[in-house]
Formats: structure tokens, sequence, C-alpha cells
């Protein structure tokens, strides 16, 4: 997902995956949705598509890995490389930063209100 000021674009990808590809997928659009959901009205979506994003996930993590299969000609010579986990991305990084300032500025203004006379 990608949130614009307004509106806000979804995007996803249907096919025949190993488990390689389909984690590699999965790692692509997570990041990218903590990356630019946070700029917009998005901002409401964010733990809802990562939730059925999650979901979809277990399905891939039960294949198998990927194998060669006699006779069949794939559109890759290699499965995608899975890359680093979500949480060593980009995305994961800003959103985290993003979270802890926007606690801290809640919490702050929580306790101005609360020890204002």
């Amino acid at each position: 997902m990608t949130s614009i000021v307004i509106l806000y674009v979804v995007s996803s990808q249907r096919g025949w995956m190993c488990r390689a590809c389909g984690l590699s997928l999965y790692r692509h659009h997570t990041n990218k949705t903590l990356l630019a959901g946070w700029w917009g009205i998005g901002i409401i979506g964010i733990p809802i598509f990562l939730g059925v994003d999650r979901f979809r996930l277990r399905r891939i993590l039960r294949l198998a890995p990927p194998q060669p299969t006699p006779g069949v000609a794939a559109h890759l010579p290699a499965p995608l490389d899975p890359g680093k986990p979500v949480i060593q991305r980009p995305g994961a990084i800003v959103s985290l930063i993003l979270l802890t300032l926007f606690i801290l500025v809640a919490g702050c203004g929580a306790l101005a209100f609360a020890t204002t006379p």
C-alpha cells in the first residue's frame, strides 16, 4: 500500500510461486507499505493491510522449498532471493521511529493536559 495525502494505492501480485519467490514478494511489499503508507489517509489501513498480509504469509511458509521440475520451463532461472527480514529493512526502521515519535508527542501532550491547573 502506498499512501498519497488524500488517497492510497493498493497493489497485489497473483501467480504460481514457490516459497522463496512468495517470501521475497511479501518482504518487498511489506517494506514498501511501511515506508510509503504513513504519509496520508492510508495510515488508517496500515495495521489492517499488514495483518492480512501476515495471514497470507502463513500459506507461503507452508510451501516446500523450491525444486526444479523436469520438463517444466520456468520464467526465472532461479527462485528470487528473499533478502533481509522485514525488521531489518528501511521500512521497519522508519515505522519504528515514527511510532516512537507519535507515542512521545501523545504522551507529552497528555501529561501537559493532565498537569494544567
